[in-house]
């Protein structure tokens, strides 16, 4: 059963991030972010005119497979984001599991290109033109599924480092990192209780919450995938570990930078693993481009169509709103 912790009254509540797409903020973060792919291409190709480019012609030629495989891996992994995220709407008591709450998510993918993670605020935005909760509510739902998604991503990382060391001992740390945060999770939730960011009680330290972090860490090891796809049979020394560990460790970076999508800092962590892993720079070039389109640029036209077809959709009146109209008529 969800958690009811907002009441009716709140839907009404005015949303004061509500234009965010239509703010200076987004414009100029896109405006950058396009300068700094231009910049980044523009490397690329003047490297890559300067390599053996026949050689790197030949290799996709032969490998044409590798962009479908990518295509469904990518499909797979915000999937699976989609389902971590609607799963902890809905133990909010957010309705989320339909066509709205689908096209709610995609809509994130619109804000790809914000800078600081701002284009969370769209999701939230959507769910309130649609009466489906209150501004502090769903902030607070897409704080918990940042947060659970940050739990999931760092375990991963580290049992990466772990089974390098002590193979057996990996899956004992991933479970540890995971159940002290559900931990401190919980304690902090219970200092919170009497205050405005209090969260349902015993929201953390259930075994739902384990399995939310679960599916987030499974998106990231599709993201991982997806990055050895491209470049398992590229020449030099990329091992599926380090796909793993580079794929998920460059988003990280580029989230943490602030920088709009992460672009500059990812392209340029993938690129020097590569180049650490003794890949040509022909072939890194092409590889990094097919890896960051499939997996983070061609979702930024689906987020703006989902914005187009939520802004057709009226919402559904809320019981107290049918209430209230019955009473008048």
């Amino acid at each position: 059963m969800p958690i009811n912790c907002f009441s009716a009254a709140a839907l009404t509540t005015p949303f004061p991030i509500s234009g965010v797409l239509d703010s200076k903020l987004f414009r100029y973060s896109r405006i950058l972010a396009f300068i700094l792919l231009g910049a980044i291409t523009v490397y690329g190709l003047f490297r890559l005119v300067n390599s053996d480019w026949a050689e790197v012609s030949a290799y996709w030629k032969g490998h044409g497979e590798i962009i479908p495989i990518l295509i469904t891996i990518s499909v797979l992994d915000v999937t699976l984001e989609c389902l971590a995220w609607m799963w902890v709407y809905h133990r909010f008591g957010i309705r989320v599991f339909d066509r709205v709450g689908t096209l709610a998510f995609l809509s994130g993918r619109a804000g790809l290109l914000m800078p600081a993670q701002l284009g969370r605020l769209i999701r939230p935005d959507a769910m309130l033109k649609q009466k489906r909760t209150s501004l502090s509510v769903a902030l607070k739902a897409e704080a918990v599924i940042f947060a659970l998604d940050g739990i999931s991503v760092v375990s991963l990382l580290a049992g990466l480092i772990v089974y390098q060391l002590y193979p057996l001992a990996a899956p004992l740390v991933v479970l540890a990192i995971i159940t002290t945060s559900m931990f401190l999770g919980n304690f902090v939730t219970q200092l919170l209780t009497h205050t405005r960011l209090h969260l349902p009680v015993e929201f953390w330290w259930k075994p739902i919450t384990m399995l939310i972090i679960l599916v987030c860490m499974s998106g990231w090891v599709a993201h991982g995938v997806a990055l050895h796809v491209v470049v398992s049979e590229l020449p030099g020394d990329m091992t599926l570990w380090d796909s793993l560990f580079f794929g998920p460790g460059s988003a990280v970076l580029g989230v943490a930078t602030g920088l709009p999508g992460g672009i500059g800092a990812t392209e340029g962590f993938l690129g020097a693993s590569l180049r650490i892993r003794s890949v040509p720079i022909e072939h890194l070039a092409i590889a990094v481009a097919a890896f960051r389109l499939i997996t983070f640029w061609m979702w930024i036209p689906l987020g703006w169509i989902a914005i187009a077809i939520m802004r057709r959709i009226n919402p559904v009146p809320t019981n107290q709103e049918q209430s209230t109209g019955a009473e008048s008529s």
